[in-house]
């Protein structure tokens, strides 16, 4: 049995404002065998997180018009019990 039979799929929201970063993350994660959705800010991401539920959000922390640690604070304001990772 493969590695990725034994785990399951996540939904797997990545944010950073630079387009490499967010590639790289989601080809990684990907290879994994994980659905990602990308958003450049936090208010891409908001709006992204709103239309479905995520199982991860990926952030960066230094991002234009909302960083990651406001991003956290949205998501947890909305009462969802998701796992969020700012990176730095």
């Amino acid at each position: 049995m493969m590695q990725s039979e034994l785990m399951d799929v996540k939904r797997i929201l990545v944010v950073d404002d630079e387009a490499k970063m967010r590639r790289l993350l989601e080809l990684s994660l990907k290879n994994m065998g994980h659905e990602v959705v990308q958003a450049e800010d936090g208010e891409a991401a908001l709006a992204a997180f709103d239309a479905g539920p995520f199982d991860l959000v990926l952030t960066d922390l230094r991002m234009p018009r909302m960083d990651g640690l406001e991003l956290l604070q949205a998501v947890r304001a909305r009462g969802v019990d998701v796992p969020v990772i700012v990176l730095t």
